[in-house]
């Protein structure tokens, strides 16, 4: 640019909005970014009761299936 447009620019008066205005600019930006923020997740912790109740069961389920893996596994292979 040159001097002389510089000098110019320079002597304009400093652009502010007005409250109001600043206040709807607020706003509209505000709304905008909910919209684009992404959902916050929803967490499901088990209360605790259920999962005293839960916790024994599925250690049940699972040494039962080991065991009819291992009784399995001894039939294949013809050990008593």
């Amino acid at each position: 640019m040159s001097d002389p447009l510089i000098q110019r620019l320079s002597a304009l008066p400093m652009a502010a909005p007005t409250p109001a205005r600043a206040n709807r600019i607020r706003m509209r930006c505000r709304a905008r970014l909910l919209k684009q923020a992404p959902p916050e997740p929803r967490v499901f912790a088990p209360r605790p009761r259920t999962a005293h109740i839960w916790q024994p069961v599925i250690a049940m389920l699972g040494a039962a299936y080991l065991t009819a893996v291992v009784v399995q596994a001894l039939r294949v292979y013809g050990l008593p």
